[in-house]
């Protein structure tokens, strides 16, 4: 990806494939919509790879499903690549009706907005991992870990800690059942966006993009040890719960919110649907590597697990009786 082009003046050498309809918005906005979606399908990320910032968290190659998936911190990414990503974001939440295509419209973005000014060193940093075809290097899949917006950490039972955005969508603290002495917010990280592209045809790839995003998360998570002890978020129970439970991920989930976002925010659809996601809160897991090597013997062939079905059996199985974890759904953006 050379750069993000200017929205309108992208050229495409072959037909691109058709946008799911947005459900909302007025006409312009809707078009406006299609447009940004046919924009990021045409976007290639060939050498991403190769400009990344130093080492990257993790980096899984595939070679047998042509999928190469890599880990990395926020600053590593040159500013056009995180744009684009943040931009994969946005059209993903187009296609899923979870963003308002009005306020896209409005203010004429073709991304995510940056969170922090990349020109001020912070203490503590968001992480990203994305899932690219080596065929076409589009991207296939990603999942963030945002940072706590507190500019020193904080105790998790601060008064002024600010709280995450699921927070404040849900009305509820996640953080201060976790209290304790030498842990604070800078250690805390929030899921966002667990997605896989909608465009993608069933077939392998597709199944496997999910467990691509969990293990180069995982080991990620694994290689900053005690920078991050603690993920919050909000999902769907058919969708990332069941992955992060199939991760080893012991959710505390909070039941009974009724999150909402001002009328103007851009994703105050998400919280309009007939399923809502529900808040969630848990430690890394003491025994992530365990599942972690599941996961990988998987992907790599190197073990008696053949199927996707033998290595979500393998991974509930480990959970206590009676915590079983179901099969994730293929339906909604990761299942």
């Amino acid at each position: 990806m050379n750069a993000v082009p200017v929205v309108g003046g992208a050229t495409s050498s072959r037909p691109s494939p058709a946008p799911a309809p947005t459900a909302t918005g007025d006409a312009p906005a809707r078009r406006y919509a299609v447009d940004i979606i046919r924009l990021h399908e045409r976007l290639s990320y060939r050498r991403l790879l190769a400009e990344l910032k130093g080492a990257p968290l993790s980096l899984i190659e595939d070679p047998d499903r042509r999928l190469v998936t890599v880990t990395a911190r926020d600053s590593q990414f040159p500013t056009r690549y995180l744009k684009g990503i943040l931009g994969f974001r946005l059209a993903q939440y187009l296609r899923l009706s979870w963003i308002s295509p009005d306020s896209v419209h409005r203010t004429a973005a073709f991304h995510e907005p940056l969170l922090h000014s990349r020109a001020v060193e912070r203490p503590v940093e968001s992480v990203h991992t994305v899932t690219l075809c080596r065929r076409t290097w589009r991207i296939r899949g990603y999942v963030g870990l945002a940072c706590s917006a507190d500019a020193e950490s904080l105790p998790l039972d601060s008064p002024r800690r600010t709280p995450f955005p699921t927070e404040a969508a849900h009305g509820v603290d996640l953080l201060r059942r976790y209290a304790r002495p030498g842990l604070g917010t800078h250690q805390a990280f929030e899921f966002k966006r667990f997605l896989r592209d909608q465009s993608m045809p069933r077939g392998e790839q597709h199944t496997c993009v999910p467990w691509h995003l969990m293990l180069s998360m995982g080991e990620a998570l694994m290689g900053l040890g005690d920078a991050v002890r603690i993920v919050l978020g909000d999902a769907k129970e058919h969708v990332a719960l069941r992955h992060l439970r199939l991760g080893g991920f012991d959710l505390h989930v909070v039941e009974g919110t009724s999150p909402r976002l001002c009328a103007s925010d851009p994703m105050a659809p998400i919280y309009r649907q007939s399923v809502v996601a529900r808040p969630f809160v848990a430690p890394v897991p003491t025994d992530l590597p365990w599942y972690l090597d599941m996961i990988r013997s998987y992907l790599s062939g190197t073990s008696d697990l053949t199927s996707p079905q033998a290595l979500v059996t393998t991974l509930a199985a480990r959970k206590k009786p009676g915590d079983g974890v179901p099969r994730p759904s293929h339906e909604g953006p990761c299942g």
